[in-house]
């Protein structure tokens, strides 16, 4: 087995915080990433809310091109990295233990988890990076309101996970 080499996390916390102001500076725009994913849903739904995000912001605006940056930044940081390049769906040996072993139900989860993460976006009325990096930066309430609802009610989650399943 491979053994996988990661970036300190302070180097990743230093990138997101010096991108939020140049996006500040440059933009006049707060960073988020909820409002980005309903541009790209509204290139391929027919559904009202998501055609209205498209009709909002336009067919290219900046926050599509953002979402498109995501996994690119991935790769870059992947290809950056120090040691061989894993894909795969691990999420460490904890999280191993209480994932189905298929493939297809591991991924099952994991898209479960995302639409879920989406519905509590949509109901806080934006995402974690929205809230947690960018609000909570401004000292705005509902965004350190909102945070740590996200946080709460993640730690509740994996908590409830790990005793019914692990």
């Amino acid at each position: 087995m491979t053994e996988v080499i990661v970036w300190n996390g302070w180097i990743g916390g230093l990138g997101i915080g010096l991108y939020v102001l140049f996006q500040l500076v440059v933009t006049g725009k707060m960073l988020g990433v909820s409002s980005g994913y309903c541009s790209l849903c509204g290139c391929f739904s027919r559904a009202t809310f998501f055609i209205e995000q498209k009709q909002k912001e336009g067919p290219l605006n900046w926050r599509l091109w953002f979402i498109f940056g995501l996994p690119l930044g991935g790769l870059l940081a992947a290809w950056s990295s120090p040691g061989d390049w894993v894909a795969g769906f691990s999420l460490g040996k904890l999280y191993d233990s209480v994932f189905p072993d298929a493939l297809w139900a591991k991924s099952m989860v994991l898209v479960v988890g995302g639409l879920l993460m989406g519905l509590g976006a949509r109901m806080a009325g934006g995402c974690t990076s929205g809230h947690a990096i960018s609000g909570m930066a401004m000292l705005n309430p509902p965004s350190i309101v909102a945070a740590a609802g996200f946080f709460a009610g993640g730690v509740f989650i994996v908590q409830l996970l790990f005793r019914m399943v692990g």
